[in-house]
C-alpha cells in the first residue's frame, strides 16, 4: 500500500483518539461539577438527620457531627470555587479534573470515617452510605479507582473497628432510651458484619464500573454520532448553498468564486482551487481558487506531460497526503513550501466520465484529510463539474445569441437604408412625378409599396429585438402615468378600430398605481397586442384594455388585452412568442406579417421584471394578462436609468 492510499485508508487516527479524550473529558467535567453541587444537601441532611434522631430518643455526639457538617460545609466551598474554572471549553484538562476528583472523593472518605466513629464505629447506621461512594467513584473515575476505593472503605471500617476494639480510638457508642448499642463487645458479631460490608464494597464496585463501561462506550458513540451528525449537516447545507450558486449564477467566474468559499469554509481548509483542462487535454489552467495567494495562482499553467502527480489525478484516481515533503511530485512545489501547506488533497472534475479539470484543497495542518473528507470531497467534486459545464454551456449560448444579435442588427441596418429610399421613389412614381400611370400600373406600384413597407417594419421589430438582447437599449425606470398611457393607447387604436367596426374600449380605475419602469417600452408593448387584437378581430367585435391592481399581488399592476377574434389554436400557444411565428387562422386572415411583435413584448416584460399569461380558444377569442411592478408612493420623484 502506497503512502496515499495509506492516508486514506487509516483516516486521521491522532484526532480520532483527541476526539474521544475530548468528549470522556466534557462527561467527566459535567459530573465532577454534579458532585459539587450535589455535596451543598449533604451538611443539612446531617443537621436533620441529627435532630430527628434526638427526637425519637436517640443519643449520640451531636456536636461532633455539627463540626463535621460545617468541615465538609467549608471544602466544598473551596471546591466549588475550583469547579468555576472546569466551566467552558478549556484546553486538556483531563489530569486536573481527575486530581480534583481524587481529592473531592479522599475528604468525603475522611468526613465519613468521622461520621461512622462519632455514630457507633461498626455499629453506625452510616457504615452503607460508603456504597453511594463508591458508586460516586465509579462513575467519576477510571474503574481501578473504584477498587481502590473500595478497598480503603474496607480497610478503614476494619481499622476503626480494632482501634477502637483495642482501646486505641474512644467508642462512641449510640443509646436507644438507655440501652447503648455496643458491637466492640461481640467481636464476631463485628467480624461477620465487617465482612458483609467488605463484600457489599467489592461488589458494588465490580457491577458499577461493568455498568459504566458500558455506558462510558454507549457515551462516546452517541457523542461520535452526534457530531458526525452535525459535520453531515452542515456538509450538506454547503451543498444547498453550492446547488443554489449552481442554478442562480450562469457565469463560470461568479459561480466558482461563491463554490470556493463555501467549500473552503464547511471543510475548514486555508486553501481551495479549481483547475480546468484545455480544450487539448495538455495543459490546466487555474480558474478559481480561495485562501491561496495571488502569485500560487496567477498565470499558472500546468503542463500535464510534465506533472505525473496531476497526470494520475487526470486518470481519475484521488491523490491526499497529510506531509507535503516530495516536492518533487509537484510542478510548483517551491510555492506549496512558501504557502506553509501541509495536506493537500486533489479529486478529478468528472462529467459522464469525461475529466475537465481538478478540484484541490490545501490546509496548513499535518494529516487533515481522512477517508470521510476524501468522501465529501469527491461528492463537491461533481457537483463543481456538473456547474462548470452548465456555467460553460450558458455562456457558450450567450455568445451565440450575441453574434446572432449583432448579425440581425449588422442586416437590418444595411437593408434599412436602401429600402427606406426605395419606398421614397415609389411615393415620387405613385404620385405622377415621373408621368400618369394607368389603374394597372398603380396597383402594381400599391402592392410594391406594401410589401416594402411591411419588410421596413420587420427590419424595425429585427432591430428593436436585437437591440432588447444584446443588452444596448436604454431603459428609464421611472412611474409611468397611467392617465396618459389610456389616452395614447386609445387615441391611437380608435380610429382604426372604428373603421373596421370594431368596438375599442380602454379602462383605468380610480386608485390604480403607475406603474414603475420605461414609458416607451411599455407603450410599445401595449401597441404590439392592441394592434394584432384589432388585426385579427372581425367586423362588430370588441377588443378591451383594462388596468387594475393585483390584490395581495406584491405591488403589481395587471393589464388585460382582451378580444372576441379569431383566437388562437391550442397547439400553437407554446410557440406563441417564438420570432417570426405565425399560427396557419392568422395567415389566413392577414396574409402580410412579421412574427415578430409578441416576441418583443414578452422582451419587453422581462425586462421589467413582470411576466405574461395567454389564454385563447380558436373561434372565441383571446385575452393577455400583464403582471408589471407598481411604482411607490415614495420613489414617485425618483428615476433610474440602466443600460440593457
Amino acid at each position: 500500500m502506497n503512502r496515499r492510499s495509506e492516508n486514506i485508508a487509516l483516516g486521521n487516527f491522532p484526532e480520532e483518539i483527541h476526539k474521544r479524550k475530548r468528549i470522556i473529558l466534557g462527561e467527566l467535567k459535567e459530573r465532577t461539577i454534579w458532585f459539587v453541587r450535589l455535596r451543598w444537601l449533604v451538611p443539612p441532611s446531617i443537621a436533620a438527620g441529627a435532630a430527628a434522631a434526638r427526637l425519637i430518643g436517640v443519643e449520640f455526639p451531636a456536636g461532633a457531627l455539627l463540626v463535621v457538617a460545617a468541615f465538609i460545609l467549608a471544602y466544598n466551598a473551596v471546591f466549588y470555587a475550583r469547579s468555576r474554572s472546569l466551566e467552558g471549553d478549556q484546553p486538556d484538562q483531563t489530569d486536573y479534573v481527575q486530581k480534583f476528583t481524587y481529592w473531592q472523593v479522599a475528604l468525603d472518605y475522611a468526613a465519613m470515617f468521622l461520621l461512622i466513629h462519632f455514630t457507633g464505629g461498626a455499629a453506625s447506621p452510616l457504615i452503607f452510605f460508603f456504597i453511594f461512594h463508591i458508586i460516586f467513584a465509579s462513575i467519576l473515575l477510571r474503574p481501578r479507582s473504584a477498587y481502590g476505593f473500595a478497598a480503603l472503605a474496607a480497610t478503614g471500617m476494619g481499622a476503626i473497628a480494632a482501634g477502637e476494639k483495642l482501646g486505641w480510638l474512644p467508642h462512641h457508642a449510640l443509646v436507644f432510651h438507655g440501652r447503648a448499642i455496643n458491637l466492640i463487645e461481640q467481636p464476631f458479631q463485628t467480624l461477620v458484619n465487617m465482612g458483609f460490608f467488605a463484600t457489599s464494597v467489592f461488589v458494588t464496585a465490580f457491577s458499577t464500573t461493568a455498568i459504566m463501561s458500558m455506558l462510558r462506550k454507549r457515551i462516546v458513540d452517541l457523542a461520535e454520532l452526534s457530531e458526525k451528525l452535525t459535520t453531515l449537516n452542515n456538509k450538506l447545507n454547503s451543498l444547498y448553498i453550492m446547488t443554489q450558486a449552481i442554478v442562480s449564477t450562469q457565469h463560470l467566474e461568479e459561480m466558482l468564486k461563491i463554490v470556493t468559499s463555501e467549500l473552503a469554509d464547511v471543510m475548514n481548509v486555508q486553501g481551495l482551487s479549481v483547475k480546468l483542462l484545455g480544450e487539448d487535454g495538455k495543459i490546466l489552467r487555474y480558474a478559481a481558487a480561495h485562501g491561496l495567494p495571488e502569485g500560487f495562482i496567477k498565470e499558472k499553467i500546468i503542463e500535464v506531460g510534465k506533472s505525473p502527480l496531476n497526470r494520475r489525478i487526470i486518470e481519475g484516481e484521488p491523490f491526499v497526503t497529510g506531509h507535503v515533503t516530495q516536492r518533487e511530485m509537484f510542478q510548483f512545489g517551491e510555492d506549496l513550501a512558501a504557502a506553509r501547506m501541509q495536506s493537500v488533497l486533489f479529486v478529478p472534475l468528472i462529467v459522464e466520465e469525461r475529466v475537465i479539470g481538478i478540484l484541490g484543497a490545501y490546509s496548513a495542518h499535518p494529516e487533515e484529510f481522512g477517508r470521510d473528507e476524501v468522501d465529501f470531497f469527491r461528492l463537491a467534486a461533481g457537483l463543481v463539474a456538473i456547474a462548470v459545464e452548465n456555467a460553460r454551456a450558458y455562456e457558450s449560448i450567450e455568445s451565440l445569441m450575441r453574434g446572432r444579435s449583432w448579425f440581425m442588427m449588422r442586416v437590418a441596418h444595411n437593408l434599412r437604408a436602401p429600402l427606406a429610399a426605395m419606398i421614397s421613389i415609389l411615393e415620387v412614381v405613385r404620385s405622377g412625378y415621373q408621368g400618369d400611370l394607368n389603374d394597372e400600373q398603380s396597383e402594381y406600384l400599391r402592392r410594391v409599396d406594401r410589401r416594402a413597407r411591411t419588410m421596413l417594419s420587420m427590419i424595425n421589430e429585427l432591430m428593436t429585438l436585437a437591440s432588447d438582447r444584446a443588452e444596448t437599449r436604454q431603459i428609464v425606470r421611472e412611474p409611468i402615468d397611467l392617465s396618459a398611457l389610456t389616452r395614447r393607447i386609445r387615441r391611437t387604436f380608435q380610429d382604426e378600430a372604428a373603421k373596421k367596426g370594431i368596438a375599442f374600449e380602454v379602462s383605468l380605475p380610480d386608485g390604480t398605481p403607475d406603474i414603475m419602469g420605461d414609458f416607451d417600452m411599455v407603450e410599445q408593448m401595449l401597441e404590439n397586442l392592441v394592434s394584432n387584437s384589432i388585426k385579427y378581430t372581425p367586423a362588430a367585435g370588441t377588443v378591451s384594455v383594462a388596468f387594475s391592481s393585483v390584490v395581495n399581488g406584491g405591488g403589481r399592476v395587471r393589464i388585460e388585452v382582451r378580444d372576441n377574434g379569431i383566437g388562437i389554436p391550442k397547439e400553437d400557444v407554446p410557440r406563441l412568442f417564438t420570432e417570426f411565428f405565425r399560427s396557419e387562422n392568422a395567415k389566413s386572415v392577414e396574409e402580410v406579417g412579421t412574427g415578430l411583435g409578441l416576441a418583443i413584448v414578452k422582451e419587453i416584460v422581462e425586462h421589467h421584471g413582470g411576466r405574461i399569461l395567454v389564454e385563447s380558444e380558436e373561434g372565441l377569442g383571446t385575452i393577455f394578462v400583464v403582471h408589471l411592478p407598481a411604482a411607490h408612493k415614495e420613489g414617485t420623484n425618483e428615476n433610474h436609468c440602466e443600460s440593457k
